[in-house]
């Protein structure tokens, strides 16, 4: 509303109205289910109970992962739980909880501290734009672990919602690993109605994309940060398309990784800052642009003292299972170390929780 007002000669009556956190994340569930009911590829529930179990089960309630009813249906209906499930739910949680206290939430304080400067030096602002890119991941990827795993507790089997995005190389390739179920929920909901990429003209297929994107930034919030970050990822995704990025350029390897990295870090600049201008003054400092300096002993501070939470952030984005040799990740030695590793993880985050300030996570907010 308040978007709408800066276009209008006689602004309108803002209403004061409080919204329940997560509202669009089990608003979107129930549509689905009204919609597969309607499409009939599923029946309909006609326990009032098991709907509103589905609607409002509480550990992806207020921030996803967005579940499916035809995912979950059976097991509503006939739920198992067993002792490795819950056992692996736990460990999920504490890996959840780990992400979100120790890493997203110390870089949250580099990044809060970056972005609340006017002027920075250029070292400064990449830093804190590192932060933010690494926070806002383990924010929520932590809580998509911690509700996976609070459901295979329960005997609840979701689906995945993070694949390691940050070792995409192309912006196609993040939004197929970065909140898995939020993009097949665009997609099979509103991209494939609108006759997704079997269409008979490019004009038409751009369209059904703007479509998605434009929807895809409201649905963080109606403020023009969002909505031009939705924008950003259309513009990129049609050059993508246009050139065949993914299949003509596969000899490019890690230039490909930096070119989808760079974009990803300059979109959740825009995403993290209030307005347009102060995203646009925060990337100008980054090229140094507003004859900003290229270091100071504030940029280099933090980043010396963070350093070790940088790293760690690195190294835990990538699939280290894929990487290890097959031998040391099914060793016994790996398996003992494991759930030492877990408690050992589990008791720092909770000394932190108790030492630290309350720090929501970032998507409580859509």
């Amino acid at each position: 509303m308040t978007n709408i007002n800066q276009l209008l000669a006689n602004p309108l009556p803002i209403p004061d109205m409080t919204l329940p956190i997560g509202i669009s994340f089990f608003t979107f569930q129930a549509i689905s289910y009204v919609i597969d009911v309607y499409r009939k590829k599923g029946e309909a529930q006609l326990n009032p109970i098991n709907v509103g179990l589905y609607i409002a089960f509480f550990p992806q309630l207020i921030a996803g992962p967005i579940v499916r009813y035809e995912t979950v249906a059976y097991q509503i209906r006939y739920r198992q739980e067993t002792w490795n499930d819950f056992s692996y739910g736990v460990c999920r949680f504490m890996i959840g909880l780990s992400k979100k206290v120790l890493l997203a939430n110390t870089l949250a304080l580099v990044a809060d501290q970056a972005f609340a400067l006017d002027e920075r030096s250029v070292v400064f602002a990449w830093v804190g734009a590192l932060a933010y890119t690494f926070q806002i991941y383990y924010d929520f990827s932590g809580y998509s672990d911690m509700a996976i795993g609070l459901g295979k507790m329960f005997g609840f089997h979701f689906l995945e919602n993070f694949n390691y995005p940050y070792i995409s190389r192309s912006v196609s390739e993040f939004w197929r690993r970065w909140h898995i179920s939020l993009g097949t929920w665009f997609k099979d909901y509103v991209y494939i109605p609108l006759g997704g990429s079997r269409v008979s003209s490019k004009a038409r297929l751009y369209f059904n994309l703007f479509a998605v994107w434009s929807l895809t930034g409201l649905w963080h919030g109606a403020n023009w940060t969002f909505i031009s970050w939705g924008l950003l990822y259309y513009i990129l995704l049609v050059f993508e398309k246009t050139i065949g990025f993914e299949k003509r350029w596969q000899n490019f390897g890690w230039l490909k990784n930096i070119y989808t990295m760079f974009f990803v870090i300059m979109g959740w600049v825009l995403f993290r800052a209030e307005t347009i201008g102060q995203a646009g003054q925060y990337m100008a400092s980054m090229f140094g642009l507003t004859g900003n300096g290229f270091i100071d002993n504030d940029g280099l501070f933090l980043l010396t003292q963070n350093g070790v939470f940088f790293i760690m952030a690195f190294c835990c984005s990538l699939p280290w299972k894929n990487i290890l040799p097959s031998k040391v990740s099914t060793s016994r030695w790996t398996a003992m170390i494991y759930p030492v590793i877990l408690i050992s993880l589990f008791i720092v985050s909770l000394s932190y929780m108790v030492k630290g300030a309350y720090n929501p996570f970032i998507y409580f907010n859509f």
